[in-house]
């Protein structure tokens, strides 16, 4: 918008689009700082200081959580689900994550499955025999 081809008038008009503007903004910010009080006063019932973040179980940024600590196995997955299996016998994922769980291997994953899908498909001593079925040939 160029100001100098604009009229008074249009600049009144533009003066007054902005304020209506500012004023539906005050309104939405006078809103919003209520519903924080309340948050506040809530944060405050359960003993948690306004504004200061809170870490998750696991976080690392401020708060009181403990860390996650790393899973220690004696043998590595692999190994854990070569020892678990016969050879020539055939398992998927799923149960072979079942498998190595009830034979002791520990883990804190999320995602345990999809590294035990990972595990078998790159150990040459397991060989894939269609989709989603491992068979253990060494």
């Amino acid at each position: 918008m160029d100001l100098k081809n604009l009229t008074v008038a249009d600049l009144h008009k533009e003066l007054a689009r902005r304020e209506r503007g500012a004023a539906k903004l005050q309104t939405k910010r006078a809103r919003l700082a209520a519903e924080i009080a309340e948050l506040d006063k809530e944060l405050n019932a359960l003993g948690v200081a306004p504004g200061k973040p809170v870490a998750a179980t696991g976080g690392s940024r401020g708060g009181t959580a403990t860390p996650r600590t790393r899973a220690k196995n004696e043998m590595s997955l692999p190994d854990a689900i070569a020892d678990a299996m016969e050879v020539r016998s055939q398992i998927t994922p799923k149960e072979a994550a079942d498998l190595v769980k009830a034979n002791g291997y520990k883990t804190n994953s999320k995602t345990f499955g999809v590294q035990v899908a990972n595990a078998l498909s790159k150990d040459v001593r397991f060989k894939r025999v269609e989709r989603g079925v491992y068979e253990r040939v060494k």
